[in-house]
């Protein structure tokens, strides 16, 4: 698939310049060796200015990912009753994410009063790089070798090494793991890290001085290992128990300065980085409804750091009902500061409906509840936090929870050639409000000519800064001529309006083109 995106924004007194392109390329041979090459890339060169016509940012950004896949590398034929043959695979995709619109020496060591830490202008990232072996030893053994991506109810995480699963007869996979988590700053993974816990700044000081933003901090191996087991084989309950456990290598700072020093005091050697467990739950009622539900376990901080519920009712063949609930609360890598902190969890609940009204109208709405725990007592675990000679100082709020809502109301009309959707969102809160609506549409004529619009009003009420509340009045109008499958030209005009920014104007030109072979 090739596709080039190119966007242009301009205004009488202030201009943006936006532009992308995205190429991609798909081919596949229908031989005993299938193999599979996919290309995106897409370019933006941008200019963001404030309303006095000043540019406060520039950016010229270059993003290009590449993906290679190779199947039946055993080369044997497939035909009727071999489907479930021993089967080897491979798997790549590599990504290039360039902006050469920042400054050099903002990447650079040598100049202090640029340099931000960790940035690259150019960073290479290998997204994943694996062989994959299927169905061994009559259906019972698979593994991975290579660097790999994994989800489940830790979240997703990505790391060196190998995998290996075992499929028993009793409806249950056994699986298990070890590597190298992938960090930031280590060759082929980006400038900075994507995978690994918050709470420490890590990345490549190659050229820095020890005294040079020391709590920067050289990224090292970090070995890991992990098992899981897994409900398989009925169709109608999935579930997974997994348990990760990673090690921070390497030193780690202990305090900013030593005493009339400027080299950091550090400790290393192997230590605990992070050690979790997880387990989620989905089961399916084709006639009545779903639930699922999961948990994560941070057995280094002793609680949870996420619990999620969902249940899903079909009210009769047009009405689902569903009910959620989350449960988060912040936890840290081992070595992080933070954990000597208060994190008080945010707990989401929230309500919504779908209804199919027809084969072409369709309504839903919702509405949720956040609450937000506080600390509001001056003791914590045996420390006393007091402000010296101040004691009527309030320095907790007095509330120990906090709420904020929401809700939402939506609508839409689809047919052949005609789509309109209407949506209305509202948010208020202690810090701030939200709320606005806006009507989209597009017309297809003659299956070639498209017609898009949308038009809306919003309100921002930021209550701990009350000169940027604002109301923003908008519209976008669009034309685009379908000449191929998946292949459309397009030109898009957006203008907004608000008493902060005054009127912005943008034009953007859209260029997307499919092929195969």
């Amino acid at each position: 698939m090739h596709a080039f995106h190119w966007a242009r924004e301009r205004a009488r007194f202030r201009s943006t310049l936006a532009a992308s392109f995205v190429v991609g390329l798909v081919t596949t041979r229908a031989y005993a060796l299938d193999g599979e090459v996919t290309s995106d890339t897409s370019a933006q060169f941008y200019d963001l200015r404030s309303p006095t016509g000043e540019t406060i940012l520039s950016r010229r950004r270059l993003t290009t990912t590449v993906g290679v896949g190779a199947y039946d590398l055993l080369g044997k034929e497939r035909g009727v009753g071999q489907e479930h043959e021993p089967d080897l695979v491979f798997r790549a995709r590599l990504r290039y994410d360039s902006d050469y619109g920042a400054a050099p020496n903002e990447a650079s060591s040598a100049s202090l009063d640029r340099l931000v830490p960790g940035f690259s202008r150019g960073p290479v990232d290998l997204m994943y790089a694996y062989v994959e072996g299927r169905r061994f030893l009559h259906g019972v053994l698979g593994f991975r070798v290579g660097r790999q991506l994994t989800t489940d109810a830790l979240g997703w995480w990505a790391f060196d090494g190998a995998r290996v699963t075992v499929n028993t007869p009793a409806y249950v996979t056994l699986e298990g793991y070890g590597g190298m988590e992938v960090r930031g700053g280590l060759p082929f993974s980006g400038a900075m890290g994507r995978w690994e816990r918050d709470g420490v700044w890590r990345g490549d000081r190659s050229g820095y001085d020890a005294s040079t933003y020391s709590s920067f901090q050289q990224a090292e191996i970090a070995p890991a290992f992990g098992a899981a087991i897994e409900a398989s084989g009925v169709s109608w309950l999935q579930a997974r128990l997994s348990y990760r456990r990673v090690y921070n290598t390497g030193d780690s700072i202990i305090t900013q300065f030593a005493p009339s020093d400027t080299t950091p005091v550090t400790f290393g050697g192997a230590r605990l980085s992070s050690e979790r467990i997880g387990y989620a739950l989905s089961a399916t009622a084709s006639k009545v409804g779903s639930i699922q539900g999961g948990l994560a376990y941070d057995v280094y901080s002793s609680h949870f750091s996420n619990l999620y519920a969902t249940a899903d009712v079909y009210a009769g063949k047009k009405l689902t009902l569903s009910v959620d609930y989350d449960y988060y609360r912040p936890t840290f890598d081992a070595d992080s500061i933070f954990n000597f902190f208060a994190a008080e969890p945010t707990s989401d609940i929230g309500a919504r409906a779908l209804f199919d009204a027809t084969k072409r109208w369709a309504f839903s709405g919702g509405a949720h509840v956040r609450t937000l725990q506080n600390q509001t007592a001056d003791h914590i675990e045996g420390t006393t936090n007091t402000v010296p000679q101040q004691p009527t100082l309030a320095i907790y709020p007095s509330n120990g929870v906090e709420f904020d809502e929401g809700g939402n109301l939506g609508a839409r009309f689809k047919r052949a050639d005609t789509t309109l959707g209407l949506r209305a969102v509202g948010n208020w809160g202690r810090g701030g409000d939200r709320m606005g609506a806006d009507i989209s549409g597009e017309r297809v004529i003659e299956g070639r000519f498209v017609l898009t619009g949308r038009v809306g009003a919003w309100q921002w009420d930021d209550k701990l800064r009350p000169d940027r509340s604002a109301t923003n009045i908008g519209y976008v109008a669009g034309v685009g001529y379908r000449f191929a499958p998946r292949s459309q030209a397009s030109f898009d005009f957006q203008h907004d309006i608000n008493r902060l920014v005054g009127h912005r104007f943008r034009a953007m030109l859209w260029l997307t083109v499919a092929v195969f072979r």
